[in-house]
């Protein structure tokens, strides 16, 4: 746009070549004139330019700094959230299972590999290498709340070293008969399921590095919170038990 014309119908069009310390220093000079009521129409009408141009700086860096306010507020407040959680996730992996620690540092260094990888060609081994680690992650995870058994379920289901989902939803079920569990955990444990099915039907078709790449980091975050969940439910299982018994 050009500043050289003035465009009557759109003033905003204009970009104005004057700081706001500069248009405060005209307003003043003409705050004589514009008092006295005998004031030409030319200057009339560039005070009123300037005091719009004044006027519009102040409401939008107004709402730039409310804007960003509520982002960093935001942001502070998921910081807190998912800090604490991963806090208490860290801590009870170290306990329960201190080599799945580093098995997490694994997959995250996997999923960086591939994110500095071209994003258009087909979704590397990389992915599929974190994403199976993922699975014996949680594999890892439920044989502790739940070795496998010889015996099956009541329901009939198979308890064995191989059947690893059964054995979740099996120490599920027996935390729910001591306490009233949320179903969000079993849903959760259901669709980490349904997201290791869709990454492989990803992977198999070939798709871009890029969009495997998100269902793989999606896979991870998933996995990390479904186990700080079962770790969490095995911690308060198993103090209800000691108050119990106590």
């Amino acid at each position: 746009m050009k500043s050289s014309a003035l465009d009557r119908k759109n003033p905003e069009s204009l970009i104005a070549g004057h700081s706001l310390s500069e248009i405060e220093y005209v307003l003043r000079m003409l705050e004589p004139e514009l008092a006295s009521g005998n004031v030409s129409p030319s200057s009339f009408e560039n005070a009123t330019r300037l005091r719009n141009v004044q006027e519009l700086a102040r409401h939008r860096t107004f709402a730039y700094l409310c804007e960003w306010e509520r982002r960093f507020g935001y942001s502070s407040i998921n910081d807190s959230i998912f800090g604490g959680y991963k806090a208490v996730v860290d801590r009870l992996l170290s306990v329960h299972a201190p080599d799945l620690v580093e098995r997490f540092n694994t997959v995250y260094r996997r999923l960086n590999e591939a994110a500095e990888q071209d994003h258009t060609r087909p979704a590397g081994e990389e992915l599929s290498q974190a994403l199976a680690t993922c699975r014996r992650i949680l594999e890892a995870v439920v044989g502790q709340v739940l070795p496998a058994q010889a015996e099956p379920s009541a329901a009939g289901y198979k308890l064995d070293q191989a059947s690893y989902r059964s054995r979740l939803f099996e120490f599920i079920k027996i935390a729910n008969e001591s306490k009233n569990v949320s179903e969000a955990t079993t849903a959760m444990a259901e669709g980490i399921h349904a997201r290791f099915a869709a990454f492989d039907k990803l992977t198999s078709k070939g798709v871009h590095a890029d969009v495997a790449l998100r269902a793989a980091n999606m896979c991870a975050l998933n996995v990390y919170i479904l186990c700080g969940e079962v770790l969490l439910l095995k911690q308060e299982t198993e103090a209800d038990a000691a108050t119990e018994a106590g």
